[in-house]
This record gives C-alpha cells, sequence and structure tokens, in this order.
C-alpha cells in the first residue's frame, strides 16, 4: 500500500532540485578541469546551463499551466516550450559543425538535470524507508 507524499515534503524536494543540479555542474566542470581538459570543462559547463535553463522553462510552463485559470496561455510560455528543443540542437549542432568543444562534453552537461532529480529522488525514497520504518 503506497501513501501519498504530503504537499509540503514536495514543495521542499522541488526547492532542492536546482540546488543538487548545481553542484552536479559544478563538481562535473570540477573533474574535468582537474583531467586536464580545459575544452571539455567549457563544454561540460555550457550543456549544464542549457540543460538547467531547460529545467526552469519546463517548470515555468508547467506552473502556470497548473496555476492558471485561463484557457490560454500567455504568449511567452508558448514561446518558451516551442523553442526549447530548437535552441537545444542549433547549439549543439553549433558546437559539433564548429569542433570548439567537445560536443560529447556538452551532451554530457545537458545530463545534470536528470542526475539532480536523481539525487533527489534518492533522498525522497530514503526518507520514505525512514517514515515506513517509524510506522510500520
Amino acid at each position: 500500500m503506497s501513501e501519498i507524499i504530503p504537499a509540503p515534503a514536495l514543495a521542499r524536494a522541488e526547492a532542492r532540485m536546482p540546488r543538487w543540479m548545481m553542484a552536479v555542474a559544478l563538481a562535473g566542470a570540477l573533474a574535468t578541469l582537474i583531467a586536464g581538459s580545459p575544452r571539455a570543462t567549457i563544454g561540460f559547463s555550457v550543456g549544464a546551463v542549457f540543460g538547467i535553463l531547460n529545467y526552469y522553462w519546463l517548470h515555468q510552463t508547467i506552473a502556470v499551466l497548473m496555476n492558471s485559470g485561463i484557457a490560454r496561455m500567455p504568449k511567452r510560455t508558448v514561446v518558451k516550450m516551442f523553442l526549447r528543443f530548437p535552441l537545444y540542437v542549433a547549439g549543439i549542432f553549433l558546437f559539433y559543425e564548429t569542433g570548439w568543444v567537445p560536443v560529447v562534453a556538452v551532451m554530457a552537461g545537458l545530463l545534470v538535470p536528470g542526475a539532480g532529480i536523481f539525487i533527489e529522488s534518492l533522498i525522497l525514497i530514503g526518507a520514505g524507508f525512514r517514515n515506513h520504518e517509524v510506522a510500520g
């Protein structure tokens, strides 16, 4: 039998996710710099910025959709939704064609939000086990 996570706990988890993303981005950039590849560090950092920006835009869009009592979304939100992926594809293509930075490093940076969300999910799972042990 599953229990629903209370809203305040979800709000705290949602507030922690950007911090985890920033921590993963900094750790990844530091690791690539220590490995001796400044170009890869720049590529990873650019990808991380794009990935975190994508997370924020998606989060804002969902908040607008969930909180608006109107049938129409604001134009700015629609533009953000439709421009996200073309901008990212154009950016990756630019890095791929010019070779300024390794495109693999950029793509690895794009995975930073997923890593931050994964870390937060592990924390929530651990909290669920701790609460289950207390209740059981």
